[in-house]
């Protein structure tokens, strides 16, 4: 679940959550984008087995944001039941685990890493096993930057989309790309679902001025509307991070940064999630101390989301 393509060469399978159309406009936008559009964000494997045991094989070979680590989630019937990597994927390019799983018929999950350009090179069941793929009850469609891609979350399954996806039993397409900005150009039609979640602006402000952000951001609104203006639309204003005072960005004021995104959202006919608190202004909740929700912040932030969506859906 959440690759539009997968491709098998001599080393494994690999995972594309992308056009090719959209990974040339990200390319255009800024060459290491390139690399970040490749990592498995969102991606996972979900089945049903009477295996009793569960094995992988997996490798990295390249480093595809500015974070080494590359761990794996295994969930079985919901459960956390292992959580395998490395903390350093240069170092350790190559990996494996191996899970003895209860008797019977379970749901198994492999959440694959969120800032890596992961290989699955084998996976491995039990002799004579039966496997079903799990068919999800939703489908969600991501885009937005670091946040939504999922940095610093160590745990895979625990970054706010993947929680989404956790929460509405939904198969998610997260096309967030870290340091990305509002830019109509990625937009293309790729599938059906059932909402969309959007979650730019922090980067608008720090390196656009607010004309810049006005014309970006209603541009991307405007073909976003075109594509998927039939579905509900879910637009995350920027959260607070630390250096909203410090005055030295383009756009100047980064609360009327955020107030003229949510006048556009809703312009648009799509729902502003405007909750400046979304995640409480402690800097321990941050793995940067200023922007990237660490583990903990990232399970406060997916509650609040949910709660906020579930508010505009049930209306």
């Amino acid at each position: 679940m959440g690759a539009l393509d997968i491709r098998e060469d001599a080393d494994g399978f690999h995972f594309f959550r992308a056009l090719p159309v959209q990974v040339e406009a990200f390319g255009a936008a800024n060459p290491e984008f390139l690399l970040k559009i490749a990592c498995t964000s969102g991606i996972r494997l979900d089945f049903y087995t009477d295996s009793s045991l569960l094995a992988m094989r997996w490798c990295n070979t390249k480093l595809s944001s500015a974070r080494t680590f590359s761990y794996f989630d295994v969930l079985v019937d919901g459960v956390l039941m292992l959580h395998s990597g490395t903390m350093d994927c240069v170092v350790q390019p190559n990996g494996s685990f191996c899970l003895t799983l209860p008797e019977g018929m379970h749901r198994v999950q492999i959440f694959l890493p969120l800032l890596t350009d992961v290989t699955v090179s084998a996976v491995t069941l039990a002799e004579g096993a039966t496997v079903m793929p799990y068919r999800a009850g939703k489908r969600i469609l991501f885009h937005g930057d670091s946040i939504t891609q999922g940095y610093d979350a160590l745990f895979s399954s625990c970054n706010y989309a993947n929680r989404l996806a956790r929460y509405y039993d939904a198969e998610i397409l997260n096309q967030a790309v870290g340091a990305a900005c509002f830019n109509p150009e990625v937009l293309q039609y790729v599938g059906e679902f059932d909402f969309v979640v959007v979650a730019y602006g922090t980067n608008d402000w720090r390196g656009k001025t607010m004309a810049q952000i006005s014309a970006d951001t209603a541009g991307f609104f405007a073909r976003l509307q075109t594509i998927y203006g039939h579905l509900p639309v879910f637009v995350i204003l920027p959260i607070w991070r630390t250096d909203i005072n410090d005055g030295e960005f383009c756009a100047g004021d980064f609360m009327e940064c955020r107030a003229l995104i949510g006048r556009l959202a809703t312009a648009h006919g799509f729902h502003a999630l405007d909750d400046y608190d979304l995640l409480p202004h402690d800097t321990r909740l941050f793995s940067d101390g200023y922007l990237h929700p660490n583990d903990i912040g990232f399970d406060l932030y997916a509650q609040r989301l949910c709660q906020m969506i579930d508010e505009k859906l049930n209306r």
